[in-house]
């Protein structure tokens, strides 16, 4: 049976990640969007992110049963840069959670005040977006050679021609 990542056509991971960068760049500065889109949009992402992460599960086995081994170092970069992405950002949401000011009590819950939630909240949402833009460039090849493919683009470059000299065809 095919993997949940391999049922997912390439078109539908790729707009998965784009959709996931946008909503980090909302939520950025809540004051910009507002609050209660900040909130929601937090919210929101947290299933999204669980779900970005069973997408590419296959991959996290396969790569932490070989971290102790040998691995390259990109690779090993990649699976330690993740794994802190993933408890930053679960921070951020649970901190996010606790100071709600608009999402929550719409739903009934009570608005609590702590300043404590709100410093890990700073703290742990601006790691997680140096985090987000880290993760992102590491994938970055990837996106390219999935843009290249989905539009119908090569994804290698063909060889160069090799220069001839001005003295080549001389004896």
């Amino acid at each position: 049976m095919r993997s949940l990542w391999q049922r997912i056509p390439l078109a539908g991971r790729l707009s998965l990640d784009a959709a996931m960068l946008l909503s980090m760049a909302v939520l950025i500065d809540p004051r910009a969007s507002g609050i209660a889109i900040h909130e929601w949009l937090g919210i929101i992402i947290a299933p999204v992110i669980v779900f970005h992460l069973t997408l590419n599960w296959g991959w996290v086995v396969a790569t932490t049963k070989k971290l102790l081994g040998r691995l390259p170092t990109e690779t090993r970069l990649n699976q330690v840069l993740d794994l802190v992405l993933f408890a930053t950002m679960a921070i951020a949401i649970w901190s996010g959670v606790e100071i709600s000011e608009s999402a929550l009590p719409a739903m009934g819950f009570p608005e609590r005040v702590s300043f404590s939630w709100r410093e890990i909240h700073e703290v742990s949402s601006n790691l997680s977006m140096v985090l987000v833009g880290a993760h992102a460039a590491l994938h970055w090849k990837w996106v390219v050679r999935t843009t290249r493919r989905l539009v119908g683009l090569p994804n290698r470059r063909p060889p160069v021609p090799a220069t001839v000299s001005a003295d080549a065809g001389t004896p």
